[in-house]
């Protein structure tokens, strides 16, 4: 599978970050620094986190062929969607 196209995400303060960093340590994936990439049965992500622009791009940069971008890009989208409620939640602000 070639590269899928970059998503990038905005509003995505510190904590944010830290949470999907936390999730991504759950799945077994390092992420270390604001920008790199890791690699994990066969699924290799690039990402770049601005903290002043709070803003974050992720990327997926390889995939067995039975996985399409469609679900990989899916995937994504619902793991920065998820850190919005955990972050919230424990602002004492959120209602997701």
């Amino acid at each position: 599978m070639a590269s899928c196209a970059t998503q990038t995400f905005s509003g995505i303060t510190q904590a944010r970050f830290n949470a999907l960093i936390q999730k991504a340590s759950s799945f077994g994936i390092t992420v270390s620094g604001d920008s790199g990439q890791a690699s994990k049965d066969g699924v290799t992500i690039r990402w770049a986190f601005d903290p002043t622009a709070q803003t974050l791009e992720l990327q997926c940069l390889s995939a067995p062929f039975f996985i399409g971008c469609g679900t990989v890009n899916s995937q994504i989208h619902n793991l920065v969607d998820a850190t919005e409620g955990v972050v919230a939640a424990a602002a004492g602000t959120g209602t997701k």
